[in-house]
């Protein structure tokens, strides 16, 4: 819905395509407050929600770039270090039985990527204050990416890191 309400329907609608946008993260966060709130959660959630984060941010990232709202360079290191990480990492120390939990940093990382969608998605295309929002997001998501890989390394993965 967001890709079609922002680059296939024409005239674009980028009010209804945040509109959604935002309507879909705060879901995604309802339901894993509900979840601990309610006692309520699984390995199989564990893995679950932090993959429907990274469809979530991709999802919205492909057609921001497609409409040159956001770099592709920026789009790729996000993603690379979002599968790599929140996926690859996590499935690797889950087959060693260790957990791979977010850290402060990955949670700022994250709403700095949504907010770097909202405003991609709200500003006009090349705007300079889209760029370094996105490149905030950018930078965020790779010094948590290193936080994680180096935190892997010393052998503390399974640790909230503050």
């Amino acid at each position: 819905m967001f890709a079609w309400l922002l680059v296939v329907r024409k005239p674009s609608l980028p009010v209804v395509a945040a509109i959604v946008f935002v309507v879909a993260a705060a879901t995604d966060g309802v339901d894993g407050f509900l979840a601990r709130r309610w006692n309520m959660t699984s390995s199989f959630g564990a893995f679950l929600d932090p993959l429907a984060d990274k469809l979530l941010v991709g999802t919205a990232l492909i057609p921001l770039a497609t409409d040159h709202r956001i770099a592709w360079w920026a789009v790729i290191v996000i993603l690379v270090r979002e599968f790599a990480i929140g996926i690859g990492l996590r499935l690797v120390l889950k087959s060693r039985g260790r957990a791979l939990r977010a850290s402060f940093l990955a949670k700022v990382k994250t709403n700095s990527q949504l907010l770097a969608i909202l405003v991609a998605t709200l500003r006009p295309r090349g705007d300079a204050f889209t760029a370094a929002v996105v490149a905030v997001a950018v930078a965020l998501t790779v010094i948590s990416g290193l936080q994680y890989l180096f935190g892997t390394m010393r052998g503390n993965a399974g640790e909230t890191w503050t």
